[in-house]
């Protein structure tokens, strides 16, 4: 007497089990038969497992190409635009090169070619490199982060006019504006420090995004009082 390997029912010698398990064990393909399908979320067939096993490097490849896709729109994003301003902003607070960059974001344009027509943009530019240089010798910078914050108030665009009217522009527009979160972290004889700080991040009319060093509370005074 033979005992069964699947349900370990005793069955006549020679005979096979007609438990459900051996059954589908003895179940063959017929040559021909479409190749086992991948089971869908849903239990159900779904694509070919030859398929898909032919197709996965043009799936790799759509996904890489998905993933580089979303980093060049975050680095256009950051390079660009009212955040693309900020983190130049903030990245000249770290370098020692920094005057250009800090100069040309937190000045009107009509200002810089003045000084450009009378041979002081070059001194400018010195004079904050200078300055950074004799810091960052002493205290070592490093932007923790930059993140946006709220849209700017009507009284706040009109507190940045007020502010950029005040720094040489003749009749300026802003036409909208950010205020951003500048987190950095100061080194200095082995002891670290961090402190955030806030800017607005304004889009003036012929101009471009510019930084104004204000929080927006400070912008929106001045334009009330305007």
């Amino acid at each position: 007497m033979a005992f069964c390997k699947f349900c370990g029912k005793e069955i006549p010698d020679g005979s096979v089990c007609s438990c459900q398990s051996n059954n589908a064990a003895q179940v063959n393909f017929p040559a021909g038969n479409p190749a086992p399908m991948a089971a869908n979320n849903n239990g159900d067939a779904g694509i070919p497992l030859d398929k898909v096993k032919k197709n996965l490097p043009l799936i790799i490849a759509g996904v890489v190409a998905f993933l580089v896709l979303v980093l060049v729109l975050i680095f256009i994003g950051n390079h660009t635009g009212a955040k693309g301003a900020a983190n130049k902003f903030a990245k000249s607070l770290t370098k020692k090169s920094g005057g250009k960059a800090y100069l040309s974001l937190t000045l009107p344009d009509e200002v810089i070619k003045e000084m450009k027509d009378d041979d002081e943009w070059k001194d400018a530019v010195e004079d904050y490199n200078d300055g950074m240089s004799d810091l960052l010798d002493d205290v070592k910078i490093k932007v923790k982060s930059v993140k946006k914050g709220s849209k700017l108030s009507k009284k706040a665009l009109k507190g940045a006019e007020a502010y950029w009217e005040d720094k040489g522009a003749d009749d300026p527009k802003a036409k909208k504006g950010y205020e951003f979160k500048i987190k950095t972290q100061t080194k200095e004889d082995g002891e670290k420090d961090t402190s955030t700080d806030k800017i607005c991040v304004v889009k003036f009319k012929g101009e471009g995004w510019k930084v104004i060093p204000l929080d927006a509370d400070y912008l929106k005074s001045m334009g009330e009082d305007d």
